[in-house]
């Protein structure tokens, strides 16, 4: 064993009573090995804690049933949380991820059957009020707005140019579409809007705050439990589904089914209404990240060189498959629809 590692983190653990044997670093987190099996120790900025209800979150989903998550132990002195000043630490049972053994489509259904269970579980409604969603929906408008005349005084700026640089003419050949999943998902969100003004309530639900396969690991019995909830909260659902989409999405160009199944598993557990059904297409088809690449180009591009014009370039395009892959996807949840309609 490395002994700097030992020396370092013995402390916390001793704090358990764990007759330790061997420790491997795994990023933020040690899997101990003991006489007792192997633990789980993750470490976490303290700052990141602080910002969250952590424990009153994991109390919240034992008393409303939810099982499928990995336990907290406590220290003896009855401290869930322990801190060496500048980390926070806490102690899991150590359960391994899943791997890519060709099994991966059974473990992302096990896993949105999950969620879905997780948000049925912890449902409940809010009130609000006119003056909230009008603000709330003026915030985004306002901010769209703002984007769609930035890309279109980009495209005007580049093609105005005798030479355009690789990275405006990638641009210009994407901007028509881009701006049309620009649109899309602003009808999206009117239409939210003018849904919810007939309304007084909305769901909101326990949300995870970072789904992943990495953050859903299984045990022997292939049962599946989330871990990392660091970043849990109380919000609408849809947070959880457009989160995961937009990082699952964030590939090169894919045609698959196996995206739109994993979302079915998840609705028949936790069935979206009318009204989370828009704001999700509107949040999940914004193209968000093109428009990053975009602002983070302007500001740059007077240090710009050959390195940074290619990379920048490559970051384009992989904006762009991301925007062709979500309006793939939202496409198969619109036939379906229609299908069942």
């Amino acid at each position: 064993m490395d002994i700097e590692l030992r020396n370092h983190y013995e402390p916390i653990v001793r704090q358990y009573r764990l007759d330790t044997q061997h420790m491997e670093e795994h990023g933020n987190v040690m899997k101990i090995y003991t006489n007792q099996g192997p633990y789980a120790l993750k470490k976490i900025e303290g700052r990141k804690l602080e910002r969250n209800n952590f424990l009153h979150h994991i109390q919240y989903l034992k008393e409303k049933g939810f099982s499928n998550y990995v336990p907290i132990y406590h220290a003896t002195d009855g401290s869930y949380i322990l801190s060496d000043g500048t980390y926070n630490y806490y102690l899991m049972p150590w359960l391994e991820r899943a791997e890519g053994n060709g099994e991966d489509n059974d473990q992302y259904h096990k896993m949105f059957q999950t969620l879905g269970t997780l948000h049925q579980k912890t449902v409940k409604e809010e009130m609000y009020t006119e003056e909230d969603l009008e603000k709330h929906y003026t915030s985004i408008s306002d901010r769209w707005e703002n984007d769609g005349e930035m890309l279109e005084e980009f495209l005007v700026e580049s093609e105005s140019k005798w030479y355009m640089s690789p990275f405006e003419l990638q641009y210009c050949t994407y901007y028509h579409h881009v701006m049309r999943a620009r649109e899309f998902a602003t009808k999206q969100l009117n239409e939210w809007n003018d849904a919810m003004k007939e309304k007084e309530k909305t769901r909101i639900t326990f949300v995870h705050g970072n789904v992943s396969l990495n953050h859903f690991l299984f045990d022997y019995e292939r049962n599946g439990y989330f871990i990392s909830l660091e970043k849990s909260k109380f919000a609408t659902p849809v947070q959880d589904i457009v989160g995961f989409y937009s990082r699952s999405l964030n590939t090169y160009p894919i045609a698959r089914s196996d995206r739109f199944e994993w979302f079915q598993m998840y609705q028949k557990n936790f069935p979206f209404t009318k009204e989370e059904q828009l704001l999700m297409f509107a949040y999940m088809t914004y193209p968000s990240q093109f428009i990053r690449q975009i602002q983070s180009y302007k500001k740059r591009r007077d240090n710009r060189n050959e390195e940074n014009e290619l990379r920048g370039v490559k970051s384009l395009q992989q904006s762009h498959w991301l925007v062709s892959n979500i309006e793939y996807f939202l496409s198969q949840l619109q036939a379906a629809q229609q299908g069942n309609g």
